[in-house]
């Protein structure tokens, strides 16, 4: 996988312990095409370099995994983010248009627009907040 020291240390670097394993394999490779290994020592050298690409995998589907979960979470992140902005906003348009209509209809009318339009209102916090809390 890398061509040269250079590479490798500097993948190491950054964190791609797959790539050291993987060079580790390919070492391997190269040592099994000597002629003068026993038979034993080439089986050896075979679960070795397995086992080295093996770890290698490993530690390449966890940094994916761990990847795809940080942009899950980044996702989620920022959709809350507007939800929250906006449940703000839409708080005080609600606030507004209530007041608006109580003062639109006569005081028994305008009072039972208020008290339904607060009912309905809590009802639907209520299942707006059950609904984040699920996501979360």
């Amino acid at each position: 996988m890398y061509g040269n020291m250079y590479e490798r240390e500097r993948a190491r670097a950054r964190g791609e312990a797959s790539g050291d394993y993987t060079y580790q394999a390919s070492v391997l490779r190269e040592r099994l095409k000597s002629k003068d290994l026993t038979p034993s020592e080439r089986i050896r050298l075979r679960h070795a370099e397995r086992d080295l690409i093996k770890q290698a995998q490993k530690v390449e589907l966890k940094s994916a995994v761990n990847q795809g979960a940080n942009r899950i979470e980044a996702h989620l992140t920022n959709k809350m983010r507007n939800i929250q902005k906006k449940y703000a906003e839409v708080q005080e348009e609600l606030h507004i248009l209530q007041r608006q209509l109580k003062d639109a209809f006569d005081s028994m009318t305008g009072d039972a627009v208020q008290e339904w339009l607060v009912t309905t209102h809590a009802r639907d916090i209520e299942q707006s907040q059950e609904d984040l809390y699920r996501v979360w």
